[in-house]
């Protein structure tokens, strides 16, 4: 009698570590989309969480090349639905896949092809998630939208007017360097305005979170295009000033 139950006890144990191993196989296998905490989205497949280190997966390093494309053509065509616009020029990409693998404090979740979504983050005051999951979704979220609907291209041409005038005017001065910084610090104060059609999920129309997101991130990318149009523009007006001043 004590042989038997301990066989079946012995049976059973078997049963649920190949159900694990079977369970850990299948996650190890997913195709999805990380979001990550920036608002960037990354395609991969063979994602592997099971550790609880760092997330490792394979992906193709030409997606963003590809995204790229796709996003200039959606704004050319104004599509207002961006995230999943696919163009012919970027299908033609090819793919070229390789390893990847990321802390999990830096993904925010992870959607498999078919199944529920997966969230990595958590709320933890103490080492500094003070925002509850729903309210840091919102925040991403936002930061994912104004990537896919800003382009900066205002402020890089206006930062390379800037410093083309300055840069020529400045006679070959040093003091020309201080612009580029100064140009890129001032596109951060102007408020911030959210257009509709950058608006991905209406139901974050009014969402607080969700516009702090968006601010955060439009106003890092206002700053790196003008810090980039400066530079170019201070760089062509003190070339232009040497080459006018040399033929003087």
């Amino acid at each position: 009698m004590f042989f038997s139950s301990l066989e079946h006890s012995f049976l059973r144990l078997i049963i649920v570590m190949v159900g694990c191993i079977g369970f850990s196989s299948i996650h190890a296998q997913e195709k999805g989309e990380l979001l990550l905490m920036n608002g960037k989205l990354i395609q991969v497949e063979n994602l592997n969480d099971t550790s609880f280190t760092n997330l490792q997966y394979r992906l193709d390093r030409n997606q963003f090349k590809r995204k790229q494309i796709d996003l200039r053509s959606a704004r050319k065509q104004n599509k207002s639905e961006r995230i999943g616009f696919q163009s012919q020029k970027g299908l033609e990409v090819p793919i070229v896949l390789r390893d990847g693998a990321m802390d999990r404090d830096a993904v925010f979740s992870f959607q498999p092809t078919a199944g529920k979504e997966r969230v990595y983050y958590f709320y933890d005051e103490p080492l500094g998630n003070v925002a509850s999951v729903e309210e840091m979704r919102a925040f991403v979220v936002g930061e994912r939208d104004a990537r896919f609907g800003l382009t900066g291209n205002a402020w890089l041409y206006g930062g390379m007017a800037v410093g083309l005038m300055t840069g020529y005017a400045a006679r070959g001065s040093i003091l020309a360097l201080a612009v580029p910084p100064l140009v890129a610090l001032t596109a951060r104060i102007p408020v911030v305005r959210i257009k509709e059609k950058n608006i991905q999920d209406l139901s974050y129309k009014f969402n607080e979170d969700y516009a702090a997101g968006y601010e955060t991130y439009a106003r890092s990318k206002y700053a790196r295009k003008a810090l980039l149009g400066s530079a170019i523009g201070t760089a062509i007006g003190l070339l232009t000033y040497a080459i006018v001043d040399n033929n003087l």
